[in-house]
């Protein structure tokens, strides 16, 4: 997308006769780089590096949302990677969940996602740092649900949060709403 924003860019400044003014705005040795999906590449002088936004993308939800689970988005999409299950999954079920880490049983347990938190419990899961539950949580998504070839979010909410079936599947709702607001 980038390239095809500065392709147009050249394409209207040579129609409008602007390009010197153009090439004079970037110095001809910048360091200025931006990064993008796709191969490295020379445009306009300015270095375009590969990268993957996903990251950035998932940090700055969490952060928006002043989670404590923000300094792991890296190990988020990592571990999603890893286990071959949707990058956006863990971070929007830890917000339906606790807020993202902001309001869980037991702060000191690290259970965003309400792992054996059962209906009218003040206990579920405990995990010894966010690494410990991030990592462990993916891997039970990819084992409990995409193994088995469950994969769909109204089929994962109906195993995951069942009451929620009766209220027109509030969870799979509310995780679909945060999964679209990671963009």
């Amino acid at each position: 997308m980038l390239i095809i924003n500065l392709s147009l860019l050249l394409t209207f400044a040579r129609q409008k006769n602007d390009l010197p003014k153009l090439n004079a705005s970037l110095p001809a040795q910048s360091n200025f780089q931006l990064t993008a999906a796709g191969g490295t590449s020379q445009v306009l002088n300015a270095s375009v590096i590969a990268g993957d936004a996903r990251v950035l993308l998932v940090q700055s939800f969490l952060e928006k949302y002043n989670s404590p689970m923000a300094p792991y988005a890296d190990l988020i999409v990592k571990q999603a990677d890893e286990d071959k299950i949707d990058w956006k999954l863990v971070p929007a079920i830890a917000m339906c969940e606790s807020n993202a880490g902001k309001h869980m049983p037991k702060k000191n347990e690290y259970n965003a996602f309400g792992i054996a938190v059962y209906t009218g419990t003040k206990s579920g899961k405990a995990f010894t740092s966010w690494s410990h539950a991030i990592e462990w949580v993916s891997g039970y998504i990819k084992d409990q649900y995409y193994d088995k070839g469950i994969t769909s979010l109204t089929d994962i909410g109906a195993i995951w949060a069942p009451p929620s079936i009766e209220n027109g599947y509030s969870w799979t709702n509310c995780v679909q709403s945060f999964q679209d607001q990671i963009i």
